[in-house]
């Protein structure tokens, strides 16, 4: 779910961005804020290393993420927003697809930081229909009136936060994750 996160150099000018990588890999540092008006951008690794794992955790289950000794207190505390012109996703052929915002708007996903504000986790949840061909589970993308209520506000239910307008923009052949 969510291989790679794609920024284009137009988005980054729109946003007074200054940085040289325009794809994001896991273990890759992401573009994010933590400010309420979305104007101060900083970097952290995607990813959080688990004491009892030697693996990245990149993602945060939605539907269980206040239940989630691991989750929880960043949840509550310490909210972000991931700034991304789409992601690349790869369906059961092993094709990468092209996810971006059917408006072509920027994509504000939902994210946590751990407690050092070094390492990020996107939050997910099970897949819009238009994209569940590609992928049962899809990254929590806000709108910018979403992204600065996430920020904001405490949030009991973020029902409202799952009908983004998103398509898949074209089929890509790759063979590999990581090529």
């Amino acid at each position: 779910m969510c291989g790679q996160l794609f920024i284009q150099e137009d988005l980054m000018l729109a946003y007074e961005i200054e940085n040289i990588q325009t794809l994001f890999r896991p273990s890759d540092h992401l573009i994010l804020t933590q400010s309420p008006n979305l104007n101060q951008w900083t970097h952290a690794q995607w990813g959080w290393l688990h004491d009892s794992s030697q693996q990245l955790i990149l993602f945060a289950r939605l539907e269980n993420i206040t239940n989630s000794r691991l989750f929880n207190d960043s949840y509550q505390q310490r909210r972000c927003i991931i700034l991304a012109s789409g992601y690349f996703e790869w369906d059961q052929s092993r094709i990468k697809q092209k996810i971006i915002n059917k408006d072509h708007q920027p994509l504000f996903i939902a994210g946590i930081l751990d407690e050092n504000l070094n390492h990020v986790a996107i939050i997910t949840h099970e897949a819009q229909p238009t994209l569940a061909w590609v992928h049962h589970r899809q990254p929590m993308i806000l709108s910018q009136v979403e992204a600065q209520r996430f920020l904001n506000e405490p949030i009991k239910n973020l029902d409202f936060l799952r009908n983004q307008d998103l398509i898949v923009e074209s089929t890509l052949r790759q063979a590999s994750l990581f090529e």
